[in-house]
């Protein structure tokens, strides 16, 4: 069983807490890399890549988990790609 990168882009709820949030996805989902990503009017999305192990639903599993994150609007997942 090998390894996979799950990209999953985060929408805060608001901007105000913005780097609250990115701190929280970071403690809460150690991303392998993270980068911000304009979206409209000023709001910004998170764009976090996670390595995980190749199983069945792993990567339900981790955008579950991104969208408890208080301050999290919306988690899903945007590619999956097997390394």
């Amino acid at each position: 069983m090998g390894e996979v990168a799950v990209e999953i882009k985060i929408m805060p709820e608001d901007m105000a807490g913005f780097e609250e949030l990115k701190k929280a996805v970071v403690a809460q989902l150690k991303p392998a890399r993270m980068a911000e990503q304009p979206v409209a009017f000023g709001i910004v999305a998170i764009m976090i890549t996670c390595i995980i192990p190749d199983g069945e639903g792993g990567s339900d599993a981790l955008e579950q988990k991104a969208n408890s994150i208080p301050g999290v609007s919306l988690a899903e997942i945007v590619s999956v790609d097997r390394l």
